[in-house]
């Protein structure tokens, strides 16, 4: 780093790049520019969390947030599935929606068998919690999630309220092997229209193409996902758990 530019420095950012050195083990001379534009990115995510301006932050509470925060990560981290730790929206998926989704749009996408819909999912999930640690993502089969709130007791509406309705980004998968009744079908309707209101992401995820979506979720849930021109995004390629190499589009 440049000592001139070290010296128009704010104490607090000072003492920032001062704990930096010192934990590296190398001189100010030593320390780059980029490394301090990570520190200072870092350390504004940190004031944003704890809704707090930068220079108002002791050194000490971001080294404590950004520790809790790489708590955070490694224990979710732990919960990916195997399969699917080295997803990555980059590397993986090139399809011009990815973008929309990743900025927190809803939508609904489909696709054949084995062409990375739930490894998207868990990408797009990967991707989140590496930005915000603290950030809620859900990930689950549509079957699994309404069996679930059936076997519970009491107010069926509140549990899914509680259970599924306040995190940030929910995506629901395999739509398409849901074999509920209407009544089941009006719990996922009521979840999506509470996520719509509440402007919370929700994804869902199946093995059909636009139309049985459409039919299964009903037009009114189906609107509220795809948004304007109710148009699900298509998921294409070839199927990876065959050994062939796939693609997006």
């Amino acid at each position: 780093m440049i000592r001139q530019f070290y010296l128009t420095l704010s104490p607090f950012w000072q003492k920032m790049v001062d704990r930096e050195c010192k934990a590296k083990g190398i001189s100010l001379d030593d320390f780059p520019m980029a490394d301090f534009e990570k520190l200072k990115k870092g350390t504004e995510r940190v004031a944003s969390l704890l809704g707090r301006n930068v220079e108002e932050l002791k050194v000490d509470d971001v080294s404590r947030k950004n520790d809790e925060l790489k708590t955070k990560l490694r224990l979710f981290m732990q919960s990916v599935p195997e399969r699917y730790r080295a997803a990555e929206l980059e590397k993986d998926f090139s399809a011009p929606f990815i973008s929309r989704l990743r900025d927190g749009q809803s939508g609904v996408v489909v696709g054949g068998n084995g062409i990375g819909k739930t490894r998207l999912a868990w990408a797009l999930a990967i991707f989140w919690k590496q930005q915000d640690p603290s950030c809620t993502v859900q990930i689950v089969k549509g079957a699994e999630l309404l069996s679930e709130v059936k076997a519970t007791e009491g107010d069926w509406y509140r549990y899914i309220r509680e259970g599924y309705g306040q995190s940030a980004h929910l995506f629901i998968d395999e739509i398409d092997k849901i074999k509920g009744s209407e009544a089941d079908w009006m719990l996922l309707t009521y979840l999506i229209d509470y996520r719509y209101e509440w402007m919370r992401q929700t994804v869902v995820l199946g093995n059909c193409g636009k139309d049985e979506a459409m039919r299964l979720l009903g037009q009114s849930s189906y609107s509220r996902l795809s948004g304007d021109g109710a148009e699900a995004y298509h998921l294409v390629g070839t199927d990876k758990r065959k050994g062939k190499e796939s693609q997006t589009a």
